[in-house]
């Protein structure tokens, strides 16, 4: 019976609920969290979402449409955080297999956003790829690994392109490692 609960909340949050009027936000969260997911205050889920695994969603944060966390993994977005369209989660995988079949023993992944990052339309998480605190990932970009916080990161495989000043101006990776070499002078401390 739980399963067939489960199937008419998510169809309910992505036909009728689908879209961004204010009203409908608490009840697609409301849906979200009696099936299993954990889901902050404030959270606004445009939908539809898809979501097969396990998933926690902290306080005040954006999630984009056609949402999906495919496989048996775990996806935990921090708070404050905005989803873009079409952002997919791949929690399942495997690993690489003998000749007679490739697609070896299943793995299951934990993927991870940052508290007050922003994740671009159509991203992909694969592996146990996690992202910093306050960073961005463009559109398009294949998250494959861990980011740090503070950072702009874009591509297949999404690589650093720049790191990101509390202010928001993009600094090149030159200024960011000579910022960390003033940072830790200690020239200025007296004994």
């Amino acid at each position: 019976m739980a399963s067939v609960y489960k199937r008419l909340a998510h169809a309910a949050v992505n036909t009728f609920l689908a879209g961004t009027f204010p009203p409908f936000f608490k009840l697609k969260r409301a849906l979200m969290a009696s099936c299993g997911a954990q889901i902050g205050k404030n959270v606004r889920i445009v939908g539809p979402v898809y979501c097969s695994g396990k998933l926690v969603i902290g306080d005040n944060c954006w999630i984009g449409k056609n949402f999906t966390v495919n496989g048996n993994g775990t996806v935990e977005i921090g708070d404050d955080c905005d989803i873009g369209p079409e952002v997919t989660f791949e929690t399942g995988g495997h690993a690489i297999g003998a000749a007679g079949r490739r697609a070896g023993e299943g793995r299951n992944f934990v993927q991870r956003v940052g508290k007050g990052s922003w994740i671009g339309g159509r991203a992909t998480f694969v592996n146990n790829a996690v992202v910093g605190e306050s960073s961005v990932i463009a559109a398009c970009a294949c998250v494959t690994g861990v980011l740090p916080a503070n950072c702009l990161a874009g591509g297949v495989p999404a690589r650093i392109i720049a790191f990101l000043s509390e202010s928001g101006e993009k600094l090149r990776l030159e200024q960011k490692a000579e910022k960390a070499r003033t940072d830790s002078d200690c020239s200025d401390i007296s004994l």
